[in-house]
């Protein structure tokens, strides 16, 4: 347990943690002492001088100084006075000294009813304008689709500058000026960079930096229905809120979970939620491409009983995958998305069965790095930003020397930079990690789990290699820090589709024993929970089913493009194709049937360490659209299956705790349920008013330890929907519950045996490949998940269809910066660049992860003309609009008339 001591405040005696500040221990007694500048996750400052209390040396001393209580550590019989006139006339002034320059337009900002800064003014008692002179403008930026910029309402706590830059690495979002002119924003318009730049909207208290997406459809906080939900556009699983307004979907927000996500989101798990609002949405049921009803003919005839196999997906819940698999029976359910995919599957749960996997709070404290081979800057940004922040120990271990407390220590943090926890990166690519890298291995993955073995027996020499392999001088280093580290971090993940990275990974930790972390990134939100099924019995082969039988397919639908691509293989085959999707799906679909999209059901998933999380709606389903368990509950009750005897998701979870009995800690009853709504709801605007005076109802989910009213106990903080406390309507109030575990339960379904073993080199995972170059897969943030790209906003920050690789590779082959490529099979255009992260003789693509065209195997063109300009940003404008089809027939008509031409041939890519 931590040290307590005690404080007095006001006259009142506390106990509060020791090593605390003030402000914090104030705030976590949920005292109401305002402030700004200060952030749980970035420390304090000073900066904004809000925070003033009045010290006293003793009992007797009645006078007293003041003092900024985020820069004043706790110490056992501190006193202190919040309600004096001196501290309360000091803090009010303050604020009419910020009010100088605020353009006062709460009625016209999307952040009002939330502003961090409306709250303390009224906290301050700050009611009447004093300044009468002309305020201090700014003109705003254009920072792209995520942000809406309004600099006229900064304050200048200096909060976005320290997110953006100190703890997200930020470079293109600065101070600028001085003095009552500083001026926060990029040197000129453009996007920002950063994978995380949508924190802003909550980091900063005012109206800043907002939700530009959120104010194109203008809503109040009291308007929203919101609800605790997980991010499903990457295996971590964050913990968030999803909020709605008359049944659609608006925002997401970060709901506070320690050993997560913390206080800070992804761009993609922020704003991707938007496909569920994507003009591809099904919300009827579709028969050969036209509307049907469930109780027609033609439908039931579709849906006969018969032979049927199901096709899993790491995209659908625990609960929709279970039914499923009921449904068809464990010999016919194939866990999707690919049959390339399964053997990673096994791999992660085997070693996750051995040895735990580091929450990203653990990966924070890290003192060495090493990457195998992974790129978390696209398949785990959030486990990116974690990895950055353990990088800066070296300097939070000098600060502690120097007896700075953490919470204190940004300016040693600052002066120790250039001091940097060690990272070892064995792979490829030239993003983030990779350029912060002390030890850079330029490999393919197969050289790079190769490697990886070696490592291993450098480290134990009872630890299995393969046979032949030379070790580089990089895993002669790797090994030197990875001995002297206290807690070194191994990452690897399936984003390269290599199991011997993963095997090479454990070995790695084994060989360190207990006192290295493991962290193994699966592919998508629910790949564990899917394997975990599939692991509980002998799961089918549906090309082996198929051959043998005339037999149906059952799909829970898989958005990429390479799942895509497996099951046209397949269909067919088939002789019924039944999608169910939230997205209209092309190709060979008989029936489709709409189901529920994030927020819009009761569901569970498991992240990428074994953790089962509950997720509740915020919406109901549009239009026909269902739950995919309750489709094929419905289908089984016509089939006369015994899963039709299952009534609702009660029943349905009571038989998956049968399997899963650690299943029953994540669903637990709740006899009191919180309301999710605040009496502020009552003030709440009536956008229908012409139609109806009536609110529509909310969703009522009956299984749900919340209630969509203001019925039911009051919210415990985090524990709401929203941020929110009496007199803190900012998301800001969350502050107040940093200590306390505010997140829904969690059921750990996998329990490491601690029992290791050592992992030995299969054949299986050598490459083998009869062609001179060898291409390697390479995405970025966004475009590299397949869901999150039918959301407007992130599709179009998705990058072009590109190929990479090295100068010299590309002097041999006569190529050139900047050189247009195309297939000789397909239109899709890509632009050649330089870069040293590219392995000898090969070349990484990069294509969205939603694109259905695969380079294996095709002959590439480059074409060298002046018409190549025009028909490249035609392709770019086409593909981002979405128009495929009109892109590949304007640049294949251009290719017959010869105004593109092709000078030189690159063989037998593959």
């Amino acid at each position: 347990m931590s040290e307590k001591v005690q404080i007095h405040i006001d006259d009142k005696s506390y106990q509060v943690e020791a090593g605390q500040n003030l402000l914090q221990a104030c705030l976590s007694l949920k005292l109401d002492l305002p402030y700004f500048c200060w952030h749980p996750a970035m420390g304090s400052v000073g900066a904004c001088r809000q925070c003033a209390v009045t010290l006293y040396k003793d009992k007797d001393d009645d006078r007293g100084k003041l003092a900024m209580a985020c820069m004043t550590p706790v110490s056992d019989g501190l006193r202190v006075g919040l309600g004096g006139k001196q501290e309360q006339g000091f803090r009010e002034q303050n604020i009419a000294a910020l009010m100088t320059r605020h353009p006062h337009d709460c009625p016209v900002c999307s952040e009002g009813g939330e502003c961090h800064l409306q709250d303390m003014t009224v906290m301050t008692g700050h009611h009447a304008r004093h300044y009468q002179g002309q305020k201090v403008t700014f003109n705003n930026q254009y920072l792209g689709p995520l942000i809406k910029h309004e600099m006229n309402r900064c304050i200048t706590c200096y909060r976005c500058v320290r997110f953006y830059h100190d703890y997200a690495g930020g470079s293109d979002l600065c101070a600028q000026a001085s003095k009552n002119h500083v001026y926060f924003g990029r040197q000129q318009d453009g996007v920002l960079e950063s994978p995380f730049a949508g924190n802003l909207v909550e980091v900063c208290p005012t109206g800043v930096f907002t939700d530009k997406p959120f104010n194109a459809h203008f809503s109040r906080k009291w308007d929203l229905q919101s609800a605790p939900s997980v991010c499903g556009h990457c295996a971590v699983g964050c913990n968030t809120f999803i909020s709605s307004r008359y049944n659609s979907l608006r925002r997401v927000n970060n709901r506070l979970n320690p050993q997560l996500n913390g206080h800070f989101l992804c761009d993609i798990g922020r704003y991707g939620f938007a496909y569920a609002n994507s003009p591809k949405r099904l919300n009827e049921i579709k028969l050969n491409g036209k509307p049907a009803d469930w109780s027609s003919k033609a439908v039931q005839e579709a849906l006969a009983e018969g032979n049927w196999i199901g096709i899993g997906s790491a995209q659908a819940s625990l609960e929709d995958n279970f039914a499923l698999q009921q449904l068809v029976g464990e010999e016919n359910f194939v866990p999707g998305p690919e049959p390339a995919m399964w053997p990673l599957m096994a791999m992660h749960l085997a070693i996750a069965g051995q040895k735990p996997m580091a929450s990203l709070a653990q990966i924070e404290e890290a003192d060495a790095v090493l990457i195998l081979c992974e790129n978390l800057n696209q398949s785990a940004p959030r486990i990116a930003l974690s990895v950055r922040q353990a990088l800066t120990n070296k300097a939070k271990d000098k600060a502690e020397e120097l007896q700075v407390p953490r919470w204190q220590d940004a300016a040693v943090r600052q002066l120790q930079s250039d001091n940097p926890v060690p990272l070892i990166y064995f792979g490829y690519g030239e993003q983030a990690l990779q350029r912060q890298a002390c030890v850079f291995c330029v490999c393919d993955d197969e050289e790079a789990a190769r490697q990886g073995f070696a490592l291993a027996n450098l480290l134990h020499n009872r630890a299995p290699q393969k046979a032949g392999t030379k070790v580089s001088a990089q895993t002669h280093q790797a090994a030197d820090i990875l001995r002297q580290a206290k807690k070194p971090l191994i990452v690897s993940g399936w984003s390269a589709g290599n199991p011997g990275l993963l095997a090479a990974a454990a070995n790695i930790a084994e060989a360190l024993g207990d006192k290295a972390m493991l962290c193994l990134v699966a592919d998508k939100a629910n790949s564990v929970g899917l394997g975990l099924l599939a692991q509980k019995d002998q799961c089918g082969n549906p090309e082996e089913c198929l051959a043998s039988a005339n037999a149906g397919l059952l799909v829970l639908a898989d958005h990429s493009a390479k799942s895509r691509r497996w099951m046209s293989k397949i269909t067919e085959q088939a002789r019924q194709v039944v999608h169910l999707s939230a997205l209209q799906q092309e190709g060979n679909s008989s029936l489709q049937l709409p189901i529920a999209a994030e927020g819009e059901c009761s569901a569970t998933r498991v992240n990428y360490q074994g953790y089962a999380q509950p997720l509740w709606p915020a919406v109901t389903p549009p239009g026909q659209s269902l739950p995919a368990w309750q489709w094929l509950v419905n289908l089984a009750k016509t089939w006369g299956h015994t899963l039709g005897q299952v009534e609702d998701l009660r029943q349905l979870r009571a038989r998956m705790i049968s399997v899963f009995p650690a299943l029953q800690a994540c669903w637990a009853d709740i006899d009191d349920p919180i309301a999710l709504q605040t009496p502020r709801v009552s003030g709440r605007t009536a956008m229908l008013a012409n139609q109806s005076v009536h609110e529509p109802k909310p969703p009522i989910e009956t299984e749900a330890p919340y209630r969509q009213s203001m019925e039911g106990q009051v919210g415990k903080g985090n524990s709401q929907a929203y941020s929110w406390w009496p007199g803190w309507n900012s998301n800001q109030s969350q502050h107040k519950f940093s200590q306390e575990r505010g997140d829904l339960s969690a059921a750990l379904l996998i329990t490491p045996s601690g029992q290791g073993f050592w992992w030995k080199w299969q054949s299986a995972w050598q490459k083998i490949n009869g062609y001179h170059w060898h291409l390697l897969p390479y995405k970025g943030v966004f475009g590299g998940e397949s869901l999150s790209l039918e959301a407007a906003p992130i599709a179009e920050l998705c990058p072009a269809p590109g190929l990479f690789i090295r100068a010299d590779d590309a002097a041999l082959l006569g190529l050139s910066e900047g050189d247009l490529v195309c297939c000789d099979e397909d239109s899709t255009l890509f632009e050649l660049r330089f870069t040293d992260g590219v392995p000898p003789h090969s070349l990484l693509y990069q294509i969205p992860a939603n694109h259905g065209f695969s380079l294996r195997g095709c002959e590439l063109v480059v074409l060298a003309d002046e018409a190549q300009r025009h028909a490249y940003q035609l392709a770019r404008d086409t593909q981002r609009a979405g128009q495929a089809k009109d892109q590949q027939a304007k640049l294949r008509q251009l290719l017959d008339q010869d105004r593109l031409i092709p000078v030189r041939f690159i063989e037998g890519m593959g």
